[in-house]
Order: structure tokens, then C-alpha cells, then sequence
């Protein structure tokens, strides 16, 4: 599995190409810039099946709709996230639309759902908290999580539906499911591990995992 992270957008939000190593790939967050992420996908010589969907903030989906209009990628997200990107509902955080996709081109998922892109698996774990639709891709053992939790940080939940308690309690379920060495990539800054977020993020100070 070969994992290219790509800041995106006037935030720099993480977008990830991850692909298996006959090039089928899938993208996680597109958060705009489409067009130069769909010359990407040309040019390292991938066919992108999946675009998968954290959550409905447009920096994490500004780019959904221009990445799989050029690819003929199939967009997948919560059912909260979904009247976001058909453009019936504007993005929480801001209350404007994003660009809207096709609704045959998006496919629901819901926890414990997986999404099967080339010999690669995507698992579903829904982590609200950030926003109530938050959703967690497993993908290959690596966990990719929006803006649930970054490196010595967490997601705000400042936002309309954001709620710390519950983002806590996402945060647990993942420390209790997977190894403190599980790779974590988030939707902003660099990649960490479980592990290391238990042991030094103070957002994590709180938290009663052990025994």
C-alpha cells in the first residue's frame, strides 16, 4: 500500500492518494484543488475508484465533485455528510454549498461497512464528536480520521453538532480497538500513531483506557 498525502486548498488540508501496488487508489478528503489532484492521479499512473469521505467541512470537500466528475470516482460518506455534497445542504461550518455532486455518484455508508478499492479494504468506524457525521477510514490497518484527532491535538467542536465528550469517547473506541503503533493520518499537520497521542497529546489527559 503506498499512501501520498497532498495539502489541498486555502488550509492545506490533507488530501491522501492511497493505492494498492497495482495502482487502483482511492482518495480521502479532497479538499480542492481537483483538477491539479486528478493530473496527480494521471501522472503517478493510478485509476482512482473511491473518494472517501471523513466529514462535510468544505475544506475537506471542496474538491469532491471536480475529482470525481474527471475520474469517475464513486464518492463515499455518512448520511450526514450526504445532503452536503448533493448540494441540498451548505457545509456546517460555514453555511455555504460546496460544489455538488451527482447523487448516483454517492454511496452512504454507515459503521462497520466496508469499501473495497482494488485488493485494498476501507473500513467504516463512525467518530463523531467534530461533526456529527465524523466517520474514520481503516484502510490497510491505517486510520485515517478527518479532523478527529491530530498530532498533540484534536478537532475543534466549536462548530454546529460538535461535542468534546463524544469526540473523547471516539477517540477511546480507536485506542481500545487498534495497537498503540496503529499509523494515524489526519486531516491536517503531519501523520502520528495512537500511541503516541495517548502518551503526549494533553487533549488525552483525561482519558481512562488502561485496564
Amino acid at each position: 500500500m503506498d499512501i501520498l498525502c497532498v495539502p489541498v486548498g486555502p488550509l492545506q488540508a490533507n488530501c491522501y492518494l492511497v493505492s494498492d501496488d497495482a495502482g487502483t487508489a482511492c482518495a480521502v478528503d479532497p479538499g480542492g484543488e481537483p483538477e491539479r489532484l486528478a493530473r496527480l492521479v494521471e501522472e503517478k499512473g493510478l485509476r482512482l475508484e473511491a473518494i472517501l469521505v471523513t466529514h462535510g467541512h468544505f475544506d475537506h470537500v471542496e474538491g469532491v465533485s471536480g475529482l470525481a466528475e474527471a475520474t469517475g470516482a464513486t464518492i463515499y460518506c455518512s448520511a450526514q455528510v450526504q445532503p452536503v455534497l448533493s448540494g441540498s445542504q451548505g457545509c456546517s461550518a460555514t453555511g455555504y454549498p460546496v460544489p455538488a455532486s451527482g447523487t448516483a455518484a454517492i454511496q452512504v455508508v454507515e459503521d462497520g461497512s466496508t469499501v473495497t478499492v482494488g485488493s485494498l479494504t476501507a473500513k467504516v468506524i463512525a467518530t463523531p464528536g467534530h461533526t456529527p457525521g465524523d466517520i474514520t477510514f481503516d484502510v490497510g490497518g491505517a486510520l485515517f480520521c478527518g479532523d478527529l484527532l491530530f498530532r498533540r491535538s484534536v478537532g475543534r467542536t466549536d462548530f454546529p453538532g460538535g461535542n468534546f465528550p463524544q469526540l473523547l469517547g471516539s477517540v477511546t473506541r480507536l485506542i481500545k480497538t487498534y495497537p498503540a503503533q496503529t499509523a494515524v493520518y489526519p486531516g491536517h499537520m503531519e501523520s502520528t500513531t495512537l500511541g503516541d497521542e495517548l502518551a503526549h497529546n494533553p487533549f488525552l489527559a483525561s482519558l481512562k483506557v488502561h485496564g
